[in-house]
């Protein structure tokens, strides 16, 4: 039953490009503030003193912020969807009518019987973000456009900082400071 939202057929595209495609990218440009890209800098210029590369400090930091700004809410509807499984087979027509309710921008969709039952979320905008299998009894979260954007993008301006760090560290040891840091590549 697909409830709500847009489910997995609502991606329309224009000129090519995904309205979740387009959210995402938006999403994550505002999540990336120049003080959020200061501090990545810092801690790549920590790690690079430290010989660590992507030291947990980094992990944390944006997993972090991108809870706080680019990730949907799942536990709110995982949650419902377990209360909707759990009693389904008792009220299975009042459930229905409750989740039409109860769901609002995010949208749900179960499968199965008593005996196995899955359940997928989708976000306001159509992504699956968590899907739960009876069988293993767990759910798993599913990372957005707009998640993967994020770490994506993080990724590289931490690399770029700790190749920075790294070569004025090297400079230094061999008593000169390079023209161009940014241009010294110690991981060839």
């Amino acid at each position: 039953m697909q409830i709500g939202g847009l489910g997995v057929n609502g991606t329309a595209t224009f000129d090519g490009t995904s309205q979740i495609q387009k959210s995402a990218k938006k999403t994550v440009k505002n999540a990336i503030t120049d003080g959020f890209v200061k501090q990545i800098q810092t801690l790549a210029q920590e790690d690079a003193q430290k010989g660590i590369y992507m030291d947990k400090g980094f992990s944390q930091l944006r997993r972090a912020r991108m809870e706080q700004y680019v990730s949907p809410d799942r536990a709110g509807p995982m949650a419902k969807v377990n209360s909707v499984m759990n009693t389904l087979e008792k009220e299975q027509e009042r459930i229905k009518v409750y989740l039409e309710r109860l769901f609002g921008d995010y949208s749900a969709e179960i499968k199965g019987d008593s005996t196995f039952r899955t359940a997928e979320v989708y976000s306001p905008e159509g992504e699956l973000i968590a899907s739960y299998s009876g069988f293993y009894g767990q759910w798993t979260t599913h990372q957005t456009k707009a998640e993967l954007h994020f770490i994506s993008e993080t990724d590289m301006i931490y690399l770029q900082a700790f190749r920075e760090a790294r070569a004025e560290m090297n400079a230094v040891v061999q008593g000169q400071i390079p023209a161009d840091t940014a241009a010294v590549d110690i991981w060839a």
